[in-house]
């Protein structure tokens, strides 16, 4: 019960910093001081490490041996380049899924897309929905019953979760989504590999434009900052 409440706070206070980086009010070379994350959040340094260490593994801070962990410079091009690789590696699992999941399994999966359908109607809490995202791709990536495709993709997919996750905060982003979800569904239950693929693919690919996209329209730059605090 006491590791799960630290798993709880680790994921308050990722998500919080997280936050923080995408939208530039943590800059980079900001030192991520442990002490006063872990006064803000109200937690111990414990789930602030985790955090922090969830954060170095996506790309968003760095954390060289034996000093202190510093917000990275945000790379758009480097993101749309794993992003690139992202598609094609969840298209493939896509392809492969849409062969090799079972009657069930394709159940399951129209269950938490269904879930997800009721989320954004009812205008609930955006994580959850987030949640039922990242639960639709595992289970994609998971129906594609290749050991190494999963463990490769699952990697770089976790990597890029926060991204992910920022994306959607462009204006109407979540229906897009849900639509964009939908027609990988569809493939996968009729058990059409290569509508499955392209779907997904391009699915992702979206992501990753809109991505850099809201990045370039609301992020203040440096110079910005000091040009509006001179008198």
């Amino acid at each position: 019960m006491a590791e799960r409440k630290t798993q709880t706070q680790a994921e308050k206070v990722r998500a919080g910093l997280e936050n923080e980086i995408l939208t530039g009010a943590l800059a980079p070379g900001t030192i991520l001081e442990e002490g006063r994350i872990a006064e803000k959040y109200s937690v111990s340094r414990t789930p602030v490490r985790e955090a922090i260490n969830h954060l170095v593994f996506a790309g968003l801070v760095e954390k060289p041996a034996r000093r202190r962990a510093v917000v990275c410079g945000m790379d758009t091009a480097k993101l749309l380049e794993l992003f690139e690789v992202l598609a094609e590696l969840e298209g493939l699992s896509a392809w492969f899924a849409a062969e090799r999941m079972s009657a069930g399994e394709k159940r399951e999966l129209q269950e938490v897309h269904e879930k997800a359908v009721e989320v954004l109607a009812n205008d609930d809490d955006g994580d959850e929905y987030i949640n039922l995202g990242r639960q639709f791709h595992e289970m994609v990536v998971n129906g594609c019953r290749n050991r190494e495709l999963i463990e490769i993709t699952e990697r770089l997919a976790t990597r890029l979760f926060p991204y992910r996750r920022y994306q959607a905060m462009a204006p109407g982003r979540l229906k897009d989504n849900q639509a964009e979800h939908d027609a990988v569904v569809k493939a996968i239950v009729n058990g059409d590999s290569e509508a499955a693929k392209e779907a997904m693919r391009s699915h992702a690919i979206k992501q990753g434009d809109l991505l850099v996209r809201y990045i370039a329209l609301h992020k203040v730059t440096h110079s910005d900052l000091r040009t509006a605090a001179e008198p």
